[in-house]
């Protein structure tokens, strides 16, 4: 079974033949039902060719999707499929061709598996140290806010502040209370110019008193960053580097023919640097 992740268009493909096996036109539509059993919107079928019948559709759920072409006219037939749709894992920040690189050493004897460890260690320390990721989402969902504590307003406008938005597509606000949103008009994403400097989108903004005071704003987006700043992967790079190294020195001290035992320091500086203009403040 094909497995294809969620937000991609999955390349579907259907043929028509008569009895002589001959690629014949005929009426097709193509149906599809999600993991829980609803109903998905027919997707658009095109014939590029004669007896070839194509469609894309977007599935917006994970799981086992059912499918079935419908034939009619000049052939009748039905034929049942199925795929699965997935939700990618986090995205690694660097990979292990750049390690070795970085490590001066490209030969065969490394253990890839091990350095592959230590990168998918450091991007998600990265994550954690930065309270952000810096890779985006493949398909749009919700996130709810609330008003009281991610609000201010700026000149005329009333501001919230959300979480990294990674682009304009997809992107909805809706305001009320859990249960009961109402789609909101009138707003804008900032700050401006983000995205076209790399940046994500943290701010809704609109009029001042658009805003329910205690309320709530729900957000649909893909939440993350646009894509992985260069500080990033380098950071990455040497704290990958430095994971696979540490190998050698279980104990947090490593051996020295020129100064003896040396003790491992707990941070590396240059990484710190690296991703210090990315750490997400926090108000105490």
């Amino acid at each position: 079974m094909a497995t294809y992740d969620l937000g991609d268009g999955v390349p579907l493909e259907h043929e028509v033949r008569n009895v002589d096996q001959a690629l014949t036109s005929a009426t097709v539509t193509l149906g599809l039902t999600r993991p829980d059993g609803t109903t998905f919107p027919a997707p658009t079928v095109t014939s590029p060719s004669t007896g070839i019948y194509r469609a894309t559709p977007i599935p917006d759920v994970t799981g086992t999707w059912a499918g079935v072409w419908s034939t009619s006219g000049a052939v009748v037939s039905v034929t049942p499929f199925a795929f699965t749709v997935g939700n990618p894992g986090p995205l690694a920040y660097t990979d292990v061709t750049t390690v070795k690189a970085a490590m001066g050493k490209t030969t065969a004897d490394d253990r890839d598996d091990l350095i592959q460890q230590a990168i998918s260690a450091a991007s998600r320390w990265i994550d954690g140290r930065t309270g952000r990721r810096f890779y985006a989402d493949t398909a749009a969902t919700a996130r709810t806010f609330l008003v009281s504590g991610r609000s201010a307003c700026v000149g005329t406008d009333q501001v919230i502040y959300v979480d990294d938005i990674a682009a304009l597509t997809g992107l909805a606000v809706a305001t009320g209370t859990t249960g009961s949103y109402v789609t909101a008009t009138g707003w804008e994403a900032g700050p401006d110019n983000a995205l076209v400097y790399g940046r994500p989108l943290t701010e809704i903004r609109a009029s001042a008193g658009w805003l329910p005071a205690y309320g709530r704003v729900q957000v649909t987006a893909r939440w993350g960053f646009p894509s992985v700043p260069d500080q990033i992967v380098q950071a990455a790079t040497l704290l990958a580097a430095r994971f696979y190294r540490r190998k050698d020195s279980p104990n947090g001290v490593i051996g020295s023919a020129d100064w003896g035992v040396i003790r491992v320091s707990r941070t590396d500086p240059d990484v710190e640097a690296l991703i210090q203009p990315f750490v997400v403040p926090v108000i105490a």
